[in-house]
Parts: C-alpha cells; sequence; structure tokens
C-alpha cells in the first residue's frame, strides 16, 4: 500500500461539519455575539442610506411638486398646525399660510384648500382650487412665482438637504467604525478558534498509537494541522458573522422593497429562482474540486517532507532526476487540480454579476415606465436601483468567498476525520498504578501480534524474563526482536494471548507510567531541535541544568559536551545534524540515564558507534543497568555472549532459548548464526569485533 495515495472524502454533510466547527466556536460565544451585533447595525446603516437617499430626492430635490394645502383665516391654521398629515414648517405668502401634505387626495376640513406648484417652460406655477366639504379641488388659476417666492417655498428643502447629507455622512462614519471593531473582533476570535484548534489536533496526535503514523506520512499530518486549519479560519473569520448579517440583511431590505412597492419588488425577486438554480449546480462542482486539490496538496507535502528527510540518499545513489521527475509530476497533478476550482469560480462568478444585473434591468424597466405613468416616484425607482444592488452584495460577496467556503469544508471534512480517529493504545478505565520500582519480571503467554490482520509477526510467543535478568534476542531481520519491545513499550497491543511484567497485563497499567517505567535506547536516536539540556530533559521537567551536569559527569560524558561550541547551550539542529552519530547516542544514553527506568532495552544501540565512545558506554552502562532487567536487542552475536538468556526467533516464533555456551552445543540456529558471522571478513577484522562486542557485552552482563 502506497502511504501517500490519500483517499478522497465524500458523502459529509455540510450540516454536520458546520456543527462540528460550531462546538470550536461555542467557548467565544460573547465576542460573536458583540461582533454580530456590529454587523447588525452596519447591516441596518447600510439598509438606511437608500432611504435617505430616496427622502432627499422625493422629499426635498422633487419638494417643490409636493401637494399643498392653505388657509387664510387663523381658526383654519390653528386647526391644520396640529394636522398631522401636514409635513415641514408653513409657508407664509400674502395672507396665505400654505403646508406640504403626504397626499393630495385627503378631505380636509372647511376653510382649508388644495394647491400645487407645476413647472412649465422653466418656470413655475402656484395654482389654488377651492375645498368644499370633501376638500376636492375645484380648479383657479395658477401664476408664475418669482424667484423670492420659489425661493420662500424651497427653504425648508435647503435645511432638509443639509440635514440629510449630515445624516448620511454620520450614517456612512458610524458603518465604518462599527465594521472596523467587528473585523477586529472577528478575526482575533477567529485566531483564537485556530489557535484551540491546533492544540486539539496536535494533543490528539500525540495519543494516536504508533501504527496511525505507520499509515499516515509526515507530510500529509503537517497539511491537516497547518494548512487545513489555516483553511478552515476563513470560516471563523469571513463567513460565521457576516453570513449572519448578510442573511438578516437580505431579509430586511426585501422586507423595506415590499413596503416601498410590492409590484417592483415582486419584479426584482423574479430571478432568485435562476440564483438557487446556479448555486446548486456549482456547489457541487466546486466543493469537487477543492476535496482533489486537498488530496493532491497533501500529496506534494508528504513526498516533500520524505525527499527531504532522505536528500542524502538521494543524492548517494544519484536519484536527482527521478526525484524531481516525480515531484514534476505530482506538482502537475496539484496545478491542475487547482486550475479546475479556478476556472469553475471564474464561471460561478460571472453569473451571479450576470443574475444581478439582470434584476437590475428589470427594475430600471419597470420602474421606468412606472414613474412615466405616474405610478411611483422617481426617488422610489432610485431607492429600488440601490436595493437590488445591496440585495446582490452579500450573495456576490459569498460568491467571491464561495471557493474558500467550499475549500475549508473540503478541509473540515480531513480535520474531523483525524480528530475522530481514536487511539487504539489507550489507558483501561480503573487501570492500575504503577508502584515503582518494578521488579522487572516480564511473561509472554501464547502471544501473537500482527500490524496487519492475519499477517502474523510474532507467533505463539512463550517468554519468560525474571527481575534483573540480562536477556537477548537474536534472530534474522524481520524475526520479530523489535516487535516484542514495541509490545513491552505498549506501542502496539497483541491480539491474542497475554503480555505481563510483575504478574500484571500491561493492558491494566496506566500507559504513561508504564512507559516512564520503562527506558530505551534505539539504534538511531532521534535527537529534537533545541539545545544539550533541552534533548537530555525530556519528561523530567524537575531537573534542573545542574541536575543533568551532575548526571552526565557520573555517566563520564561531561567531556564530550564540554568541547562542543557552546557547551550544553549547544544547538543541536533539526534531527540532531550538528551531531555525529556517536554524539547523538551517548545523548540517549543520558536521556534515558536520568529518566531513571526500571527495565532498559538496547535496541542495536552501539552498532553505529566507534570504539572510543561504546568504551564510554561501557562504563556508563554498569551505571544504568545495575539491577534492572535489560533486554537487548543485537545482530552481532558477539556482543551478547555473556547474556542470561538469549532468545533465537526466526519468523515470528521462538527457534531456541539458552545462554551462549549452552545453544552453541546444539547444532541449531543459534550456532549457524554465529558460525556465519564469524566466518566473514578477514580474520584481524573479526577479531577486533569481537573484542570490541565482547567488552560491551560483559559490561551489561555484570
Amino acid at each position: 500500500m502506497d502511504i501517500h495515495n490519500e483517499q478522497r472524502l465524500t458523502g459529509v454533510k455540510d450540516g454536520t461539519l458546520w456543527r462540528k466547527m460550531m462546538a470550536f466556536a461555542v467557548p467565544y460565544w460573547r465576542s460573536l455575539a458583540v461582533s454580530l451585533l456590529f454587523a447588525l447595525l452596519v447591516a441596518g446603516a447600510a439598509i438606511t442610506q437608500p432611504l435617505l437617499v430616496k427622502s432627499a430626492i422625493d422629499d426635498r430635490i422633487n419638494g417643490l411638486m409636493k401637494p399643498m394645502v392653505y388657509v387664510t383665516d387663523s381658526g383654519a391654521l390653528a386647526r391644520l398646525a396640529e394636522d398631522d398629515r401636514t409635513n415641514g414648517k408653513p409657508i407664509v405668502l400674502g395672507d396665505r399660510t400654505y403646508y406640504r401634505v403626504s397626499q393630495g387626495d385627503h378631505v380636509w376640513p372647511e376653510g382649508v384648500h388644495s394647491a400645487s406648484i407645476s413647472q412649465r417652460d422653466g418656470a413655475y406655477y402656484l395654482q389654488h382650487g377651492a375645498s368644499g366639504e370633501e376638500g376636492a379641488a375645484t380648479g383657479g388659476e395658477g401664476y408664475k412665482l418669482s424667484k423670492e417666492e420659489i425661493a420662500a417655498f424651497r427653504q425648508q428643502d435647503y435645511s432638509g438637504l443639509i440635514l440629510l447629507a449630515v445624516l448620511f455622512v454620520l450614517n456612512v462614519a458610524v458603518a465604518g467604525i462599527f465594521t472596523y471593531w467587528q473585523s477586529v473582533i472577528l478575526s482575533n476570535t477567529g485566531q483564537q478558534i485556530i489557535f484551540d484548534m491546533r492544540n486539539r489536533m496536535f494533543g490528539h496526535l500525540s495519543k494516536l498509537q504508533t501504527s496511525y503514523f505507520d499509515r499516515n506520512p509526515v507530510g500529509r499530518l503537517v497539511t491537516r494541522v497547518a494548512h487545513d486549519v489555516e483553511a478552515v479560519n476563513q470560516l471563523y473569520s469571513q463567513v460565521i458573522v457576516n453570513l449572519a448579517k448578510e442573511l438578516l440583511m437580505l431579509v430586511g431590505i426585501a422586507s423595506i422593497m415590499l413596503v416601498l412597492n410590492v409590484k417592483l419588488a415582486l419584479v426584482s425577486f423574479a430571478v432568485i429562482p435562476l440564483l438557487i438554480l446556479v448555486t446548486f449546480y456549482f456547489k457541487g462542482i466546486i466543493r469537487d474540486a477543492q476535496r482533489v486539490a486537498r488530496v493532491m496538496l497533501s500529496r506534494l507535502n508528504s513526498f516533500l517532507a520524505e525527499s527531504l528527510s532522505g536528500m542524502t540518499i538521494v543524492q548517494m545513489f544519484t536519484r536527482e532526476k527521478q526525484q524531481l521527475d516525480e515531484f514534476v509530476k505530482l506538482n502537475d497533478e496539484h496545478y491542475r487540480a487547482g486550475m479546475r476550482g479556478s476556472v469553475n469560480n471564474s464561471i460561478f462568478n460571472p453569473m451571479i454579476g450576470f443574475v444581478g444585473n439582470l434584476a437590475l434591468a428589470l427594475v430600471v424597466w419597470y420602474g421606468g415606465h412606472s414613474v412615466l405613468a405616474a405610478g411611483v416616484t422617481f426617488g422610489v425607482v432610485y431607492a429600488f436601483t440601490t436595493y437590488v444592488r445591496q440585495f446582490f452584495q452579500p450573495l456576490t460577496a459569498l460568491a467571491d468567498r464561495y471557493t474558500q467556503i467550499q475549500t475549508a469544508l473540503a478541509s473540515a471534512e480531513r480535520i474531523f476525520e483525524l480528530l475522530e480517529e481514536k487511539p487504539a493504545i489507550v489507558d483501561k478505565e480503573n487501570a492500575k498504578e504503577i508502584e515503582r520500582p518494578l521488579k522487572g519480571a516480564i511473561r509472554l503467554e501464547r502471544a501473537w501480534f500482527a500490524y496487519n490482520k492475519e499477517e502474523w509477526v510474532l507467533k505463539d510467543i512463550n517468554i519468560s524474563i525474571k527481575p534483573g535478568e540480562t536477556v537477548a534476542f537474536v534472530g534474522a531481520t524481520g524475526a520479530g526482536k523489535s516487535s516484542i519491545i514495541g509490545l513491552i513499550n505498549r506501542f502496539y497491543d497483541i491480539q491474542r494471548g497475554s503480555l505481563m511484567i510483575d504478574g500484571v497485563e500491561v493492558k491494566d497499567y496506566k500507559l504513561d507510567q508504564l512507559r516512564q517505567s520503562v527506558g530505551v535506547i534505539q539504534q538511531d536516536p532521534f535527537v529534537f531541535t533545541g539545545n544539550i539540556y533541552d534533548n537530555i530533559r525530556m519528561n523530567r521537567a524537575d531537573l534542573s541544568d545542574e541536575d543533568i551536569r551532575n548526571a552526565a559527569r557520573e555517566l563520564e560524558m561531561d567531556d564530550f559536551i564540554e568541547r562542543l561550541p557552546l557547551g550544553y547551550e549547544t544547538p543541536v539542529g533539526e534531527r540532531g545534524v550538528k551531531l555525529s552519530s556517536g554524539q547523538q547516542q551517548l545523548l540517549a544514553f543520558l536521556r534515558v540515564y536520568v529518566s531513571d527506568p526500571d527495565i532498559l532495552i538496547l535496541d542495536e544501540a552501539t552498532s553505529h558507534i566507534d570504539t572510543e565512545t561504546e568504551e564510554t558506554l561501557q562504563r556508563g552502562l554498569l551505571r544504568l543497568s545495575k539491577g534492572k532487567t535489560t533486554l537487548i536487542v543485537a545482530h552481532r552475536l558477539s556482543t551478547i555472549r555473556h547474556a542470561d538468556n538469549i532468545i533465537v526467533l526466526d519468523k515470528g516464533r521462538v527457534q531456541e532459548m539458552g545462554d551462549h555456551d549452552t545453544l552453541m552445543r546444539r547444532d541449531g540456529h543459534y550456532r549457524k548464526l554465529y558460525e556465519l558471522q564469524n566466518d566473514e571478513g578477514p580474520k584481524e577484522q573479526r577479531g577486533a569485533a569481537a573484542r570490541a562486542g565482547g567488552a560491551l557485552a560483559a559490561t551489561i552482563a555484570k
């Protein structure tokens, strides 16, 4: 199975993804609520702006043409001044007092007469009509108004326009302030949510079993925690609150349009079915394109991480061209996936814009006919053209962000796939506390283990190790030696049989305490970025710098550290690249020494070190392994001659066991391996290897 061939996830419902993402937002509901309040205020300000312009057009710019009434006696004037059907201030010309009214077809009381101003040939004419019991204008002749008289009628229009302009500027300014704070709060909240999500993902990854990391390359997991989470940030910082604001804005605009003119509103809404059809058609296409793009990015990152980690091997075997060809192939697949999404988006966005412009054209066509027929005012039509733009503005913005939203949802699918991965190695309910120190008795009974189902790596293993005993595991590559080590650490669980330490199933112990009780020194120790102190201290946060220096002196390793450029403060680089293999191994010994384990495991721990370093380790091992159960995995049989017990594995089964002398007396697997190793190479090399390995094994055996 190629671990780089990541599967594409499908079938996850949007509602499920949104619900899971909202769970991360719940702790920040107050910030989101404040941001939503600001968003609603911004939406309210945006909705009122066309009304202010409409009022300026209909009530002020065209105010001279509004219907009026006038009175000549004081009694009628007093009654009219209290009538709520009048608008604005009274205009006095001679013995007549004029009031603008909302409509011209009211029934007015006796003494109140109708009037109007009309425009002909660039001049304005005032026309009076008598008002009877029903208040209908009976006629009257008009006369041309002078500039002074026009100014008198216009006075309230000038002051009204100034007031409306001030209100409009204040509206825009307040909206700008609230928009700024909404953006600040949303960005901060989004970053906090992403901070929590990344922490949870990393914490969850640290609890997953080793087999999960066997199946998933580093590049894929880096893509999850870094790139996918950043993509989801778009939803929190741009969509959650803005979507609520835009939905409420749509409802508010639709309501105002219906109040202003029902027929014109229905004409505007005629394009909505087409809009819904276009959106749903492109939704699946864009989401699928983003899914493919995320998979391609993950594969690209996985290959890149692997190639960079193994660049020395690539150069050693002159595979630069082959690696570049493979990278170009993956990069091309990622490019094509990205272009597919871009093409779909470049079609979708203009279609949303086209639908919006179609609605605007319908408003202009129908509204223009209505204005010509005196059915609606010009201000209403202007307001509708603005509201149609505002109505489609959030939809257009949503279309602009649609690719981001679909990318985020595609990323969310993969994030929650990771978070919902159940750890296979967990504490049992009421797990047993470990009483330190452990005696170190280890027993496997009829143990079967497989990394993949039914592909057995260990078959019917029966082993008993006494406390304080030194036991070596030998066998060909793939025999199962390191698998047993992984089971004792509980990086994996056996499928059949039992594995006990001090008579208790390892599954019954608390996992963190079990691993603190077992110290492993590996063939290729992992060194973290940081300094010497950081890499020795590890889980012992209680250790001071002086404690670490004292431990190094006890193991006679202080000299090698002090020779480094900055001593214990020396940065070791990524994966310890600034240290030699021997120095990394010494660091690993120190790391295990300060952790003070009860069971010590050496997994080919000295296969890569020189004779001088090995002699240093010999003296350190004497202290480290004293009184502890010690398990050794070795390929060089000369290094384990003095072990208390040697267990020979072959194809997952125990072939034989006993000490070196006992096994050599048998004509078995161990004797053949030993003789084969000692017959290889020049005689001088065999003798040197035997002397070096024998010295170390003798130290361990003591």
